[in-house]
C-alpha cells in the first residue's frame, strides 16, 4: 500500500516506502516523529482528522500528481497513484490505466494503479477484472483481491473463490479479508484456517481478514497476533481503518503496555480515531472503570488527547479516588481540568488534592481550579498562598490574576497577600504584587503603602517598579505623587511652554524669558507650528503661561506634552521643581529624558545632554549619579527640555551614596 493521501506536516511526519526483491512487496509505513506523548498524541489527530464543520478540500494537488505519476521514481508513483485514488480524480483515469497495462512497469506498482483505478470508477470493469484475478504476477492478484473488499459488483463472489485457490498464501489469506469484509461472521470456516499461524509477511491480511469476521475466535486470534510485538504493528495497519465496536477493547488493552513514544501507540490511536466515536466512549468507560490503576491512568490520556467528553468525567475522577501514584492523578488533573470536561463538575476533587503530599499535584489542582467558574478562589487558594513549596504559590497567585476582582477581599488584600508579598523568591512577590494590582482598590492603598514602603525605598530596581506599579493602579489619582516621590524621584513641577524649536534644536540654545526670571505669575508670547504631510505652516504666536505638572506614572516621568498645550513636537518647555530638605547634605542625582535637557540646581548649572535625532523614535539621554549639594530648607531645580517629535519627557531622582531615595518633601 503506498503513502497515504492525507498529507501532513513535514515537520511532523516521516515516510518511509521500501521495496524488496522476490516475493516481497513495496509497502508505506507512516511514522510520527515525536518525542513525547501529547506531541505524538496531537500529530495523529491532526494527521487523520479534520476540523469539524470544514468541508473536504478540492485535490489541488492533482495536477503535480498526473505529472509526478510519470516520473521514473516508484516512490513518487506510489504516492501518486495513492492521492489520485483517494481523492478520485477521475482526469487521471487514462493516465492509471495505462501505468496499469504498462508490462514494464514494476508489478507492485501496477496493483497499485489497479487499486487507484477502482477507487477512482468505484467500480471494476467486469469483462476485464478477471485479467487481474488470474494474472500470472502475484503482486496484481493481491491487488485485485484488495479491490474486492469493496468493488466487484455481483461477481466478486465468483472472483474471492478463484482467488481463495490461489498456490500463493498471501493472495488467499488477501482473498479472505476481502470474503469476511463481505460475510462477516460466515466467512470464519475460510479464515480460521488461514489465520491460524501466519508468517510475517501474512499479518496484515490475516489481520483485516479476522476483524472483518469479528466472532469471538477470529478476535481472540486476533488478540494474539495484537499482542506479539514481533507482529504488532503489522497487525496495527491491517485494521487501523476497520470500523467495528469488538476491536475497541483489543485496541485499549495494548496501550497501557507500550511506551507513549512508541510507533505502535500512535498506530493505535489512529485505529481508535477511525471507530464511532461514541462506542469509543463506551470502551473507554469500562476500561477506565477496570480499577488497574495503568488502565486508569492510559484512559486520562487518551481523554485528554482524544476525546474531551464530559461524560467520562465522573467514572475517571471516581476511579481516580484509589489512585495511588503520582502520574496516575496528574493525568486525571490534566483531562478533568480541560474546559471541555466542565471543570466545575470536579472542583471537590481538585480541592481535595489541594493537601496532597507532593507538590506537583497541589500545583496542577490550583491550575484544574483557574478554569472553574462557580467558585470563590481567593477563598479556596488562600491557604495555597503559605505554601512551603514556591511553585504551588506561584500557580496561587497565576490563578488568582486570572479571575475577578470582585471576589476578592476589598480592603484586606493586602494582609490575604501576606505571605507572598514578605516571601523570600523574587518571582512570588512580582506575583503577588500583580495580584494586588489586578484585585486591588482604593481602599486597600494605605495597608499596600505601609506593607511596600521599605521596597519603595530599596536598591532592588526590579521590586522597587514592581512594588510601585501595584500602589500606582490602588492609589487614588490625587496620591499618586506619594508612590513617585518615595522611589526619590521628583513628582511636583511647574511647567511652561511651548517655544518653536527644529531638527538641530536650535531653539534650546537660546535664552527665553522662563530663564531670565521664573514667575509663575507671568506669560510669555511664543510661537509654534503645525506639520502636516505635505505642508509647511508659518509659525503661529500665542500666550504661554506656567501652570502645574503633574506626574502621573509612579515610573517617574514628567510626560511634557501632556502638561503643555499642543503640539508637542518641534519644542522647548521649562519645569521647575521646589523641594525642601531638613539639612545640608550631599547626594547623588539622575537625569533622564527624551530628546534633551539642560538642568540648573540653585542657579547653577550642572548638566546637559542632548540625543541624536532618530524620526519617530525614542531619543533617550541620561545624566546618571552625579554628585550635587542641597542646602538645607528649599532647593530649586530647573528644567530646559526639548523635543523634535515622538516622545518628550523628562525625570529626576535623588537618592544617597548607597542608592537609597533621600527623603525630601515640597516646600
Amino acid at each position: 500500500m503506498g503513502p497515504s493521501s492525507r498529507r501532513r506536516d513535514p515537520a511532523l511526519i516521516v515516510y518511509r516506502v521500501e521495496l524488496a526483491a522476490g516475493d516481497h512487496c513495496l509497502s508505506a509505513h507512516c511514522y510520527c516523529a515525536m518525542n513525547s506523548f501529547f506531541a505524538l498524541a496531537a500529530c495523529v489527530l491532526l494527521s487523520f482528522f479534520p476540523l469539524p464543520g470544514t468541508a473536504t478540500p478540492a485535490p489541488a494537488g492533482a495536477g503535480r500528481m498526473l505529472q509526478q505519476l510519470e516520473s521514473e521514481s516508484w516512490i513518487q508513483q506510489a504516492e501518486a497513484l495513492h492521492y489520485l485514488g483517494e481523492h478520485r480524480v477521475e482526469l487521471a483515469t487514462d493516465s492509471v490505466r495505462s501505468l496499469l497495462n504498462n508490462e514494464k512497469a514494476h508489478p507492485w506498482i501496477r496493483g497499485q494503479a489497479l487499486v487507484s483505478l477502482a477507487q477512482i470508477k468505484n467500480g471494476v470493469d467486469a469483462g476485464s477484472f478477471g485479467t487481474w484475478v488470474a494474472h500470472d504476477q502475484k503482486s496484481l492478484r493481491v491487488a485485485a483481491a484488495r479491490v474486492l473488499e469493496s468493488h466487484g459488483g455481483n461477481s466478486a463472489q465468483t472472483w474471492i473463490e478463484i482467488l481463495l485457490e490461489d498456490p500463493d498464501p498471501l493472495v488467499r489469506c488477501q482473498a479472505a479479508a476481502a470474503l469476511a469484509r463481505r460475510n462477516g461472521k460466515a466467512a470464519w470456516p475460510v479464515v480460521g484456517p488461514l489465520t491460524s499461524a501466519p508468517l510475517p509477511d501474512l499479518v496484515r491480511p490475516a489481520s483485516r481478514a479476522l476483524a472483518f469476521t469479528g466472532n469471538d475466535a477470529a478476535l481472540a486470534r486476533l488478540g494474539t497476533l495484537l499482542t506479539n510485538p514481533e507482529l504488532m504493528r503489522e497487525s496495527l495497519r491491517g485494521v487501523s481503518d476497520i470500523q467495528n465496536p469488538s476491536l475497541i477493547p483489543l485496541l485499549l488493552s495494548l496501550l497501557p503496555g507500550l511506551e507513549e513514544t512508541d510507533l505502535n501507540y500512535g498506530a493505535v490511536l489512529t485505529s481508535l480515531q477511525n471507530q464511532e466515536w461514541k462506542e469509543v466512549i463506551t470502551g473507554l468507560t469500562t476500561f477506565i472503570k477496570s480499577g488497574d490503576e495503568k488502565k486508569v491512568r492510559t484512559g486520562a490520556r487518551l481523554m485528554t488527547v482524544l476525546t474531551r467528553s464530559p461524560e467520562l468525567g465522573r467514572p475517571l475522577r471516581e476511579a481516580l479516588a484509589s489512585a495511588r501514584e503520582t502520574k496516575t492523578i496528574e493525568a486525571g488533573l490534566i483531562a478533568l481540568g480541560s474546559a471541555a470536561m466542565i471543570p466545575d463538575e470536579h472542583h471537590e476533587f481538585f480541592s481535595a488534592n489541594l493537601e496532597h503530599q507532593e507538590s506537583s499535584i497541589r500545583s496542577l489542582s490550583i491550575r484544574c481550579l483557574a478554569h472553574c467558574k462557580d467558585i470563590n478562589h481567593y477563598e479556596v487558594l488562600r491557604d495555597s498562598l503559605d505554601d512551603k513549596d514556591p511553585e504551588v504559590v506561584r500557580a496561587a497567585l497565576s490563578a488568582l490574576k486570572r479571575q475577578p476582582a470582585v471576589n476578592a477581599p476589598q480592603g484586606r488584600l493586602v494582609a490575604y497577600l501576606e505571605a507572598p508579598l514578605s516571601s523570600s523568591e523574587e518571582t512570588v512577590r512580582s506575583l503577588a504584587y500583580e495580584v494586588l494590582a489586578h484585585a486591588g482598590s482604593e481602599a486597600d492603598f494605605r495597608p499596600a503603602m505601609a506593607a511596600l514602603q521599605d521596597l519603595l525605598t530599596g536598591t532592588d530596581d526590579i521590586l522597587r517598579s514592581a512594588a510601585a506599579r501595584a500602589l500606582g493602579s490602588l492609589a487614588p489619582e490625587d496620591q499618586i505623587g506619594e508612590v513617585v516621590s518615595a522611589q526619590g524621584y521628583v513628582a511636583h513641577w511647574m511647567v511652561i511652554g511651548t517655544f518653536l524649536n527644529d531638527k538641530e534644536h536650535k531653539a534650546f540654545h537660546e535664552v527665553h524669558e522662563p530663564e531670565k526670571e521664573i514667575d509663575f505669575d507671568k506669560s510669555y508670547k511664543a510661537t509654534y507650528i503645525w506639520l502636516l504631510e505635505g505642508r509647511s505652516d508659518k509659525p503661529i504666536e500665542r500666550d504661554v503661561t506656567w501652570g502645574e505638572g503633574i506626574v502621573d506614572s509612579t515610573e517617574g516621568k514628567l510626560f511634557m506634552s501632556a502638561q503643555l498645550p499642543p503640539p508637542g513636537s518641534f519644542a522647548v518647555g521649562y519645569a521647575v521643581a521646589d523641594i525642601h530638605v531638613d539639612a545640608d547634605r550631599e547626594v547623588k542625582l539622575d537625569i533622564d529624558g527624551d530628546d534633551a535637557f539642560r538642568v540648573w540646581l540653585n542657579g547653577e548649572q550642572i548638566s546637559e545632554k542632548i540625543a541624536p535625532y532618530q524620526h519617530r523614535k525614542d531619543c533617550i539621554v541620561e545624566d546618571r549619579n552625579l554628585t550635587v549639594k542641597l542646602v538645607a530648607g528649599t532647593n530649586r531645580f530647573i528644567v530646559k527640555s526639548a523635543n523634535v517629535d515622538y516622545r518628550w519627557w523628562v525625570r529626576l531622582r535623588l537618592t544617597d551614596s548607597n542608592g537609597i531615595p533621600i527623603p525630601f518633601r515640597k516646600p
